[in-house]
């Protein structure tokens, strides 16, 4: 059942069930990653989680993600267990695409930004299926910019003219003229960095999608700007990469809220006046969500 397509707001909704009852869920996440004589190969994120349920067993949740660099592609595999029995077992790297889009989506509308001006930086499947949430849940929206290496008609534009949404290419990556950026690539250059901040609108929501370890779309000096509000997911973002552990060692990352604060109504000040930066790197809670809802597709 690894093809099958999530209904979008159920998948939203349960993601942000997860998030309500983040107390529920204890969980812990490692990253191996792999070089050959200097050179960075592949990684892999190996998650586990247990939910706790009042007079039951705890179930216990276990994703598997290889990430090759040579080819650019993943593979993710997730295990339910219940009282030492595996009770459940899909190949979900389809669905870590759609629960990747949907908590794009979650994350916008929790802080109540209206997306208008929108730029993907990215082309490739994850891109995409952010554009289906999109014109999902923004039933009117019918252009977006993308910036990518190159030009991709055929992969991205015409998917996109499908569902009545016109994808213009963008050579030059120019921040200034959004108030969405949609970063969905890997890259180990800093995208937003002291050089360009500046130029970005005022309320500008600035999404950061880390893929893999190698991927630096954000200076980590910019987390501690006084003209920057920053926001992740969860609490192991904070160390979960690299460039987030080198951010937060230099003391940049002393003001992040997290997603399950900003769903008790702990919204950050200055929404409209400052810079919005949203950094997501997959977490245990989305993981949960789909499992749960692949799961109960299977039982019924």
């Amino acid at each position: 059942m690894n093809g099958i397509i999530l209904e979008k707001d159920a998948l939203v909704a349960s993601i942000k069930e997860q998030y309500e009852n983040i107390g529920r869920l204890k969980y812990q996440r490692a990253l191996l990653e792999f070089f050959d004589k200097g050179i960075f190969i592949g990684d892999n994120v190996f998650e586990t989680s247990f939910k706790l349920r009042p007079g039951l067993a705890p179930l216990a949740y276990e994703v598997s993600g290889p990430y090759c660099a040579m080819s650019n592609e993943y593979a993710t595999l997730g295990r339910i267990y219940e009282n030492g029995q595996q009770i459940f077992e899909s190949d979900i790297k389809q669905q870590i695409q759609q629960r990747t889009a949907a908590m794009v989506w979650l994350f916008l509308s929790v802080i109540d930004h209206n997306p208008k001006k929108i730029l993907l930086v990215g082309a490739g499947k994850l891109a995409l299926e952010i554009v289906h949430y999109l014109k999902h849940f923004i039933p009117n929206l019918s252009e977006i910019n993308y910036h990518a290496r190159n030009q991709r008609i055929e992969f991205f534009e015409k998917p996109c003219k499908t569902i009545s949404v016109c994808a213009n290419y963008q050579n030059e990556l120019k921040p200034e003229t959004y108030d969405t950026i949609i970063m969905a690539t890997n890259t180990d250059t800093c995208l937003i960095n002291e050089n360009n901040i500046d130029s970005v609108q005022p309320g500008t929501a600035i999404v950061s999608l880390c893929t893999t370890s190698q991927t630096g779309e954000i200076a980590g000096t910019i987390y501690n700007r006084d003209d920057v509000n920053v926001m992740f997911d969860y609490d192991l973002t904070r160390g979960f990469t690299p460039d987030m552990q080198a951010a937060d060692n230099a003391g940049f990352l002393g003001k992040v809220l997290l997603l399950s604060e900003l769903l008790e109504g702990n919204q950050p000040g200055g929404l409209v006046e400052k810079k919005n930066i949203l950094r997501l790197t997959g977490t245990p809670m989305q993981n949960v969500a789909v499992l749960d809802m692949m799961h109960w597709l299977e039982n019924t």
